[in-house]
């Protein structure tokens, strides 16, 4: 009786794993709804996802380029954060995004407020994070030529801060958190445009069954909850001096 009592819950938990989905999420670090070591707000909202279902989400850190690549090639099932309903046509050929969003602001940065004039700015003076250029470009309407990538967050802020970059762009709540933490002052920033931010699946059967069941999970956990002091971020002003 007593060696039953103890084979039962390990059969429980043998069945659990057997049925468990896995959903592996290439993630691009965006402090703090995503962050380098793999921690962060969209994560304990996907752990929190996990906790009332058969999902098993697996988190791979990568920049946004690479994330693309990958689930083209359908080595990942979902990818974020996508510009939802902004991604370039050839990329919804093949992807979708779920109906989840949170709002993005992208804003400018820099040392010297004179750059905020685009029409001064030299070619590749303009950094952004890796696949991230075609998008802002088209987006801000700036020629593509002015823009460089850069694959961190710390080398793109650490070059602004060495002024081998009159500009950096990127979302405000990252780019912001990653300048403090670094303690870079005399830091402009300017509000250039608002985005959508969500997550996308490959645009096949298998991706839009997870797609649906995401969608619907979603709503129970009160995803907004998890976002914390991001929204901050969003009631700055428009433009002003970070305080450090």
């Amino acid at each position: 009786m007593k060696l039953a009592k103890r084979i039962i819950p390990l059969l429980i938990c043998f069945s659990v794993n057997v049925t468990a989905q896995d959903v592996h999420i290439g993630l691009e670090p965006l402090p703090p709804i995503v962050n380098e070591d793999g921690q962060g707000y969209a994560v304990d909202m996907f752990k929190a996802i996990e906790a009332i279902s058969d999902l098993k989400f697996h988190f791979h850190i990568m920049n946004y380029a690479r994330a693309k690549k990958e689930l083209q090639k359908q080595s990942l099932d979902m990818i974020g954060l996508t510009p939802q309903g902004h991604e370039t046509k050839s990329f919804y050929q093949s992807a979708e995004d779920i109906n989840w969003s949170v709002t993005a602001k992208i804003d400018l940065f820099t040392l010297d407020k004179k750059y905020f004039n685009i029409q001064l700015l030299p070619k590749q003076s303009i950094g952004t994070l890796r696949g991230n250029a075609d998008f802002f470009s088209e987006v801000l309407n700036i020629p593509r030529d002015k823009f460089i990538e850069i694959s961190t967050l710390t080398q793109l802020t650490k070059m602004l801060q060495r002024k081998r970059l009159k500009i950096i762009t990127f979302e405000r709540a990252s780019t912001i958190t990653t300048i403090k933490t670094f303690d870079i002052t005399g830091v402009y920033y300017k509000n250039v445009a608002e985005i959508p931010a969500s997550f996308a699946v490959y645009k096949n059967s298998k991706g839009q069954k997870l797609k649906a069941k995401i969608d619907k999970l979603l709503a129970k956990v009160n995803s907004k909850s998890y976002f914390g002091s991001y929204f901050k971020y969003q009631k700055l002003a428009d433009t002003g001096l970070l305080i450090p």
